[in-house]
């Protein structure tokens, strides 16, 4: 079915605590394939084991984003036949959900086209950084299709413009998307890696941990009422009263300079009567 390796499809390289992991399909828009799909699960499980790395930009080779599945091969569903367990363990699903509940910031660099299946790798990102020219398409109505983009897109934009969107199967541009809280950021094309990165060096520098707890609880939040959404907010807190840098932050707070966060644990011989040294 494909027609190159899958590590060569989905790359992985990793610099100054930065993964960036590039979908290189780019004489097809990068469309996934099976075998790209569980590459990219692979790749986003070795970013979450591995502690140097702490933040991960999303990114498509050539002029899209992603175009989404690849609807060609007669045996796309080769690794995800119609059982719910096969598709959630093997289909694009399992990476979205991967990307969402990663503890580490993500950042996507969107151009072209993120439709269908990517616009869904699209929504996961927490920051999408996106071209004037881009859009975004929940296309699947288009192909007989049905599903995709159920669970993210009424998130971002309401039930409403949501049920638009899904139905009719339309593109949306970036001046759209934008207002409707689908783009953190459009900038021009040339440009678009560059702020990208800065991006992603600042949230290098930043508390990991935190932004773990915070992903964590943002999560769990969308599906309770009130009071079990604020429970998950305090558990964030106290979760993080066990790592270096809830300590570091207040104290270089205090003390009129930049903190210097490292994501690391709290000695478990800590005792919690002595003042942090």
């Amino acid at each position: 079915m494909s027609d190159s390796n899958s590590e060569e499809r989905v790359r992985l390289d990793i610099e100054d605590g930065i993964a960036t992991v590039t979908l290189d399909r780019p004489n097809k828009l990068n469309a996934l394939y099976p075998e790209m799909i569980l590459r990219l699960v692979d790749v986003i499980e070795q970013i979450r084991r591995d502690n140097a790395v702490r933040v991960m930009v999303l990114r498509g080779e050539g002029r899209s984003f992603c175009a989404g599945d690849d609807l060609a091969p007669e045996d796309r569903f080769k690794y995800g036949p119609p059982d719910l367990q096969s598709r959630m363990r093997t289909g694009f699903p399992r990476a979205v959900i991967d990307m969402l509940t990663l503890r580490k910031p993500v950042v996507g660099i969107v151009q072209g086209h993120a439709v269908g299946a990517g616009l869904d790798l699209a929504l996961a990102c927490d920051f999408r950084i996106c071209d004037p020219a881009c859009k975004f398409g929940a296309v699947y109505v288009t192909r007989g299709l049905g599903g995709g983009s159920t669970y993210l897109l009424p998130r971002y934009v309401g039930l409403g413009r949501a049920t638009e969107m899904l139905l009719l199967g339309r593109f949306i541009e970036m001046e759209e998307a934008y207002r409707l809280g689908l783009v953190t950021e459009v900038v021009a094309k040339d440009t678009m890696e560059q702020r990208a990165y800065e991006l992603a060096r600042k949230l290098a520098k930043g508390p990991t941990q935190a932004y773990g707890a915070i992903k964590n609880a943002r999560n769990q939040g969308l599906g309770l009422d009130p009071v079990k959404g604020f429970e998950a907010q305090i558990l964030a807190n106290v979760e993080l009263m066990f790592h270096k840098d809830a300590r570091e932050g207040p104290r270089a707070f205090k003390e009129g300079r930049d903190p210097n966060f490292t994501g690391e644990w709290i000695d478990l011989q800590y005792d919690p009567l002595r003042p942090y040294e």
